[in-house]
């Protein structure tokens, strides 16, 4: 079987600043989450090319005449962490949550929850939201192709997507010219999309 990498030479711009957009407000709430006030319960994030990490703070305020302690935070996703900066909230004392995100080799949109659960109420008083948005330079459908002796002997065509905030042009693209035929070709005069026809030279070899 012959699978195909192909190897991409991008030039990329990069903007100067990370925005981040934050909704504020508060939860529903139940229990003695009813007396817990928060700064915001959803953060989105605009990530760079060139980020591996990003977080986010979320201040709470005990606004009860208790003092409260939090138990726990669980995650929807072992990429994001919480730190708390202090877990026993007297009354009128607030703490912030700061939840961070390890982007590792994801793209696109994700969306990961941080629960709260305070110490004494088995049910959450909070949920947390993270939404990170994580751009991907180069976009390929499919990502591979292939051929072998049960494959239909015909080309292969990758679709190619380029994000204009980010990449300019791809400058060259490396493949092994003695064993494939490669030709390329716009998509309805797109400068940011296009196809790659895809053939080996010898179907026997495959």
């Amino acid at each position: 079987m012959t699978a195909i990498k192909l190897m991409m030479n991008i030039q990329v711009r990069f903007p100067l600043a990370i925005r981040l957009l934050f909704l504020a407000g508060c939860l529903p709430l139940v229990s003695n989450a009813s007396i817990l006030l928060w700064d915001r319960t959803e953060a989105r994030i605009q990530m760079s090319p060139e980020q591996d990490q990003a977080e986010v703070d979320y201040q709470v305020t005990n606004q009860g005449e208790d003092t409260l302690r939090i138990d726990r935070i669980e995650t929807t996703c072992g990429c994001t962490n919480p730190i708390i900066e202090k877990r026993i909230l007297k009354p009128g004392a607030s703490t912030k949550i700061t939840a961070i995100f390890n982007k590792g080799k994801r793209r696109g949109k994700t969306h990961s929850k941080l629960t709260v659960f305070m110490e004494g109420n088995p049910q959450p008083v909070a949920t947390l939201h993270m939404i990170i948005d994580i751009p991907e330079l180069v976009k390929t459908q499919p990502s591979v192709v292939y051929w072998n002796k049960q494959t239909e002997r015909s080309p292969r065509t990758i679709r190619i997507r380029l994000d204009p905030k980010y990449v300019e042009t791809i400058s060259a693209i490396d493949y092994n010219e003695s064993t494939l035929r490669l030709t390329q070709r716009k998509v309805d005069d797109s400068q940011t999309e296009f196809e790659l026809e895809l053939e080996p030279i010898n179907y026997e070899n495959a």
